[in-house]
């Protein structure tokens, strides 16, 4: 992963354990929030922060309030929602929803690095329809 990457883990600290340190052995500098309200505060004053991972349900709300918050702060940051357990719905849901992608426990360092590395990427350019 080239340069220093910000990213915001939206988890209660319990749940965080697993992957906290493959981010930080991945030299990604992490700030951590535990419910929606704190992650719009990060996001409102924090404008490097380039990916959040998000729980699916907070105390004060879920992924999808997360991901709201996330495309209205000033770095647009790429949310990738982080449950317990996956299935297709819930991808297809996180996909069509606008989020970048789902990372499933237990996280494994390198899962978790080609996710961050593809979401750090920037965005393709959209050439003007006439």
């Amino acid at each position: 992963m080239a340069g220093q990457l910000s990213a915001l883990v939206v988890m209660p600290t319990e749940r965080r354990g697993g992957l906290i340190p493959c981010l930080t052995r991945s030299t990604v500098q992490v700030r951590t929030a535990s419910t929606c309200h704190e992650a719009a505060e990060v996001l409102r004053h924090d404008p490097t922060v380039r990916i959040v991972l998000t729980d699916l349900y907070l105390s004060d709300g879920t992924w999808v309030d997360v991901l709201r918050r996330a495309g209205g702060s000033p770095g647009s940051p790429r949310v990738v929602v982080c449950p317990r357990l996956a299935d297709e719905r819930l991808w297809a849901q996180v996909l069509e929803a606008g989020a970048f992608d789902i990372l499933v426990e237990p996280y494994h360092e390198p899962e978790v690095a080609r996710i961050l590395d593809a979401a750090a990427l920037p965005l393709p350019a959209v050439a003007a329809v006439d």
